[in-house]
């Protein structure tokens, strides 16, 4: 048996385009190193995680994840987060049959226990574990078994949309309620509560 986390990651130089306000290219570039190599950090300590796969279009970030013993694919075509997904899913599915686990690059209070307790309250499939962002219209983290339940659908108001796709595809839904999961890296707001909570490097 075996379970495959799947985390998608922009070019470190891209990423948190809505933060350019308060912080400048070279300092988000830092901040996405810093939340790329805690997330790959945090998932290498969940026993129950037989596989981590990296998909990014940036090859700096494929050359760090297979440095820490990652598997990777490049992220090819349009640039689009649901595209990518569908793509290092199917590569999943070919080792997976626990289904996959999509993790985004940008949960800085994330620790593996919250993973693990996560991953505990997975079912038999069809079945779909979420965890919603603070705003309850994210997705934070998701598990789908099978790996092919639904389409992709991240975005606004995401959240929502993966539970009805989940459900109208017969699984059980199973929504997991976490303070540390639910605090994601999306705009100014959130790096003011998480740089008060000491959760970021100094940048400057």
């Amino acid at each position: 048996m075996s379970l495959w986390a799947i985390v998608p990651v922009k070019p470190l130089r891209r990423g948190k385009s809505r933060l350019s306000e308060i912080l400048s290219e070279e300092e988000r570039a830092r901040l996405n190193h810093f939340l790329f190599f805690h997330t790959i950090d945090i998932l290498l300590e969940v026993e129950s995680i037989s596989e981590i796969l990296v998909i990014s279009r940036d090859s700096n970030v494929l050359t760090m994840a297979r440095d820490k013993g990652v598997r990777t694919v490049t992220e090819n075509g349009a640039q689009e987060l649901n595209n990518a997904l569908l793509r290092a899913s199917i590569f999943a599915q070919v080792f997976s049959s626990e289904g996959v686990l999509i993790v985004p690059a940008d949960l800085p209070l994330l620790r593996p226990v919250d993973v693990s307790d996560f991953l505990a309250l997975r079912k038999e499939p069809p079945t779909m574990v979420i965890s919603p962002d603070r705003r309850r219209m994210g997705t934070n983290l998701m598990l789908i078994n099978p790996a092919d339940l639904i389409s992709f659908s991240f975005g606004m108001e995401s959240f929502e949309r993966h539970c009805s796709l989940a459900k109208q595809n017969g699984a059980e839904v199973i929504v997991y309620e976490n303070s540390r999961i639910a605090l994601d890296l999306d705009i100014p707001e959130d790096y003011e509560i998480l740089q008060s909570s000491n959760a970021l490097p100094v940048l400057n």
